[in-house]
């Protein structure tokens, strides 16, 4: 088990605490107690959570992009916090936080592995870019690539993508009703992914046919469209849950990249 001290800061305080109460809980994690405070920039909510340390990178994500977060930091006993931009049109004006309580005592076996962690602060370091030159994003992609370990580097790369494809269904169609998921597939994810590339899709499959990030003998970058697709359609079918398998991948002989999408 992991604690965390999770700080929030959001537009107003009406229903905020049982609105990211319900997104504590949904990833496995007790909320143990929580602060909320109004001052100029808006409402700030502290928490302190527990859960399995497996759940922290679901839980960030699941705050980062929430409809009510502007941005927020998680930290762990003994480690700075990592601050959350939630992605908006334009860049947002930076604000300061209250000081934090002190960080809570954790388990020394909590610590999630590095290799499989993303590299957080460098993903959103890139998403104003990317929101900016939207769908032009390959360049800012192959810079975020190049910016990190090896170790995370699909692990970034899978952040960015559900982040990028968050930020578009929350822009273009998150006031249509909730869809299943071949529908959902069909009326947002090909729609929303041909602007990013050429691709074909038959069911639950869909090829992307020469991917710029897979170039044939260098390394896959087939997370991102995962990544992209679970962001985009997981908040747009009922329930909130998509996962992406990777088939095939054109950087390793294959003719194109091919994922399948599941519930």
């Amino acid at each position: 088990m992991v604690e965390l001290e999770v700080q929030v800061l959001s537009d107003r305080r009406e229903g905020l605490l049982a609105e990211l109460g319900r997104a504590v809980v949904a990833n496995g994690f007790s909320l143990i107690r929580q602060r909320l405070t109004q001052d100029s920039h808006g409402a700030w909510l502290t928490m302190i959570v527990r859960g399995p340390s497996e759940q922290r990178f679901a839980l960030e994500e699941t705050l980062g992009t929430h409809n009510r977060v502007l941005s927020f930091e998680a930290s762990l006993s003994g480690e700075d916090a990592v601050a959350t931009a939630v992605f908006a049109k334009s860049t947002p004006v930076a604000v300061h936080a209250p000081s934090p309580e002190p960080p809570p005592i954790i388990e020394p076996s909590a610590t999630p592995s590095a290799a499989v962690m993303p590299d957080i602060e460098r993903v959103e370091h890139i998403l104003p870019k990317l929101a900016q030159d939207y769908p032009s994003i390959y360049p800012w992609l192959v810079s975020l690539e190049n910016s990190v370990d090896d170790a995370v580097r699909e692990s970034s790369l899978m952040l960015a993508g559900r982040r990028t494809g968050a930020w578009v269904y929350k822009r273009d169609y998150a006031l249509g009703a909730k869809l299943g998921l071949s529908d959902a597939i069909k009326r947002i994810g090909v729609p929303a992914l041909r602007q990013l590339a050429d691709i074909e899709q038959q069911g639950v499959h869909v090829h992307i046919l020469n991917s710029p990030l897979c170039t044939p003998g260098v390394q896959s970058g087939c997370k991102f469209y995962g990544g992209y697709l679970e962001g985009l359609l997981g908040a747009s079918v009922t329930p909130k849950k998509v996962f992406v398998r990777h088939l095939s991948c054109r950087s390793t002989g294959a003719p194109h990249c091919s994922l399948e999408i599941s519930h």
